[in-house]
């Protein structure tokens, strides 16, 4: 991989915004000049490539900014109703694209942290990172007690930039809601961005992060769930070092084509690890990105980067699990209680409005917590939003809280897993939390 670095002059960041938001002026208004040449049957298909557009601009501007303006971005496609499909698409792509960082930067930062450089720190260290993320990327290394260590290494500038990211982030956002009606009310983008901007802060401060780590080891009481300790003395706010774990991820463990015995074994792991977080430990490990999940030959999972945790309040599981029904009633009742909606909006304006629009999103999504075992090879792709309806919806959220943001993110992202993996597995314990 070509290894680039991230510009850090206020001035390189903020002409990267302003070309970008002129770029999708440009597009929006060759957009509009399309659609009034357009047959309606031609209109759905436009809005979508137009979304596509967006997206792929808007990548091609985060790659540039890397680092906190990146990661905002991917934050906020967690909320699946917060960007339009086409948009979302792109950003789910792009934690994969990003590229390391070079040899001087990295020496840099240890220098900066330690004081000393790490190939003086340790027995052996690999300067090529073997993972690379948007907040800082992984080496393989060696103590002097012959322990297999991987050392995670923060961009550099990442605390200086989450302000001025989130803001430029804000102002391109500001040029999409232009560009598309399927957006909600700009204060909710804002408070969306905003707690974005809290949990940034939270994620590039690596003590923090060996804390979340050691208290899921000390709390976290599943079997075959393995999580990586952590080695204080080589970590500090900007570097993270924990103990090496073997395991394949998933895409290179799928590869080797395994039964479906072992497929059905893994996947319950993950679900039941979801479901004991939710309701036992009340404390989400929220990045469920299947590089985190690491699959171990002695049928363990390893459960690795804690940067993104969300805790959550005491009757969180009960009023959410409250959504894996069919009852319309119940479905407007709990999101009156999660606050989505606003308590003034009647039952029949909910089923006109915003039932219609999201019935098969919401059908998709509780269907594993209907049924008391589910097969998740038979699982379809989760469908489109309907874009007739959302208009109509979109302005009747009232709110986005964090603790929604997180679930879904976690929730979606396991669906999502357990759908690639194909894995036939008990799910009663999504609703009663008794595994």
């Amino acid at each position: 991989m070509k290894r680039k670095n991230i510009p850090t002059k206020k001035y390189k960041r903020t002409a990267i915004v302003a070309m970008t938001t002129a770029k999708i002026g440009l597009i929006h208004v060759t957009h509009l000049g399309k659609k009034t040449l357009s047959s309606v049957a031609k209109v759905k298909q436009q809005d979508h490539q137009h979304e596509e557009n967006i997206g792929k601009i808007l990548i091609g501007a985060l790659m540039q900014l890397r680092g906190t303006a990146l990661k905002v971005a991917q934050m906020m496609s967690m909320q699946l109703d917060m960007l339009p499909e086409g948009i979302r698409t792109e950003l789910t792509q792009a934690c994969s694209r990003v590229t390391p960082l070079n040899r001087a930067h990295i020496r840099k930062v240890y220098l900066a942290e330690f004081n000393n450089a790490p190939e003086n720190v340790f027995a052996k260290f690999d300067s090529n990172a073997f993972a690379a993320a948007s907040l800082g990327q992984v080496h393989n290394a060696l103590s002097s007690d012959n322990h297999q260590l991987a050392v995670k290494i923060q961009y550099p500038g990442m605390a200086a930039s989450i302000k001025s990211d989130v803001q430029l982030v804000r102002g391109i956002m500001k040029s999409i809601s232009l560009g598309t009606s399927y957006l909600p009310r700009w204060e909710i983008i804002d408070d969306v961005l905003n707690g974005v901007q809290k949990q940034l802060e939270k994620e590039i401060d690596y003590v923090q992060e060996a804390e979340n780590t050691r208290w899921f080891a000390e709390h976290l009481r599943l079997p075959n769930i393995r999580i990586p300790e952590v080695y204080p003395q080589y970590s500090s706010k900007k570097v993270l070092t924990t103990e090496y774990v073997a395991g394949k991820h998933l895409d290179q463990w799928l590869a080797e084509k395994p039964s479906q015995a072992v497929r059905n074994h893994y996947g319950q792991l993950i679900f039941d690890l979801f479901c004991y977080q939710l309701h036992e430990l009340k404390v989400l490990h929220a990045d469920p990105h299947p590089g985190n999940f690491l699959i171990c030959d002695d049928g363990c999972i390893a459960l690795i980067d804690f940067g993104c945790v969300q805790r959550l309040a005491a009757d969180y599981s009960r009023v959410i699990t409250r959504l894996f029904t069919r009852d319309q009633q119940q479905i407007y009742q709990t999101y009156k209680d999660l606050g989505i909606i606003g308590g003034d909006l009647s039952f029949e304006k909910f089923k006109s409005d915003v039932f219609q629009a999201i019935e098969p999103l919401h059908t998709w999504m509780s269907a594993p917590g209907l049924e008391k075992e589910f097969d998740f090879s038979q699982y379809p792709p989760m469908p489109e939003k309907g874009l007739s309806h959302m208009k109509n919806a979109i302005k009747e959220i009232n709110s986005v809280q964090q603790e929604q943001i997180y679930f879904d993110r976690s929730y979606f992202g396991l669906l999502g897993i357990l759908r690639k993996i194909g894995a036939k597995i008990v799910t009663k314990g999504l609703i009663y939390g008794r595994l």
